[in-house]
């Protein structure tokens, strides 16, 4: 499916022009899951830093698949390839010598079904920290607790810590998730409707952590038409078939 993006809205309860510092810039993106049909056309975007950045527009347009190209998902796409440039903090990523790894520590993903690994409350949030080398228990059990805390989750589980992921409630692990994210100390975090299947008080607390603006993450969130917390959101850019 075709689509074309335009900001909508360029910056919500504020006037003037916008100052902020661009963290994704898009330059005539086109992306194609078979060659011929582009799924993403001509897309040319800036999305301002430590800002709340939502992509709204009908099921099936295509706002899934802009938010996977930010950290190179849908590398894992048999066939599927990208034209034109992504810039995150002026780098392109799809250049030659990408180290994937590197970016998506620094482009975190919460999906919209909660994934959490079959494994302690702990060591899910731990399980990025020790990849990039912490080691020190004390330093992981403090980078563990402040993740939680940042996911307000940490009142609920800090008595239950080495109790399997998979026993939370829908909502607490989808929290976990947001927590595993937070835990890599990512720039931009992206979300892709992570709260569609939650009830209204886990869909609250998810967006208290979004409007915690004082983090210093650029969040970017996919949204359906009428879904979804839009206090949280400084920009929007719509999606159309």
């Amino acid at each position: 499916m075709v689509i074309d993006v335009k900001q909508a809205l360029t910056e919500k309860k504020k006037s003037g022009p916008v100052k902020d510092k661009i963290i994704i810039e898009t330059q005539k993106l086109n992306f194609y899951y078979v060659a011929g049909v582009p799924a993403l056309k001509n897309i040319d975007i800036n999305i301002p830093k430590k800002r709340v950045t939502a992509f709204i527009g009908p099921s099936g347009c295509g706002k899934s698949t802009l938010l996977r190209c930010f950290n190179r998902m849908n590398d894992l796409i048999p066939g599927s390839f990208l034209e034109g440039k992504i810039l995150i903090e002026g780098e392109d990523i799809y250049k030659n010598g990408i180290r994937l790894e590197r970016l998506r520590n620094k482009v975190g993903m919460v999906f919209q079904k909660s994934n959490p690994f079959p494994m302690s409350i702990w060591e899910n949030v731990a399980f990025g920290p020790r990849v990039n080398g912490i080691s020190n228990r004390t330093d992981l059990d403090e980078v563990v607790q402040s993740a939680l805390n940042q996911a307000d989750l940490w009142r609920e589980v800090k008595d239950r810590l080495d109790d399997s992921a998979l026993d939370l409630s829908g909502g607490q692990q989808q929290r976990l998730c947001i927590a595993r994210a937070l835990a890599n100390k990512p720039n931009i975090i992206l979300m892709d409707e992570p709260a569609s299947a939650l009830d209204p008080i886990s869909t609250g607390k998810i967006e208290e952590t979004i409007e915690e603006k004082e983090s210093g993450i650029s969040w970017s969130k996919r949204l359906s038409f009428g879904v979804g917390n839009l206090e949280s959101t400084d920009f929007f850019f719509s999606i159309n078939n």
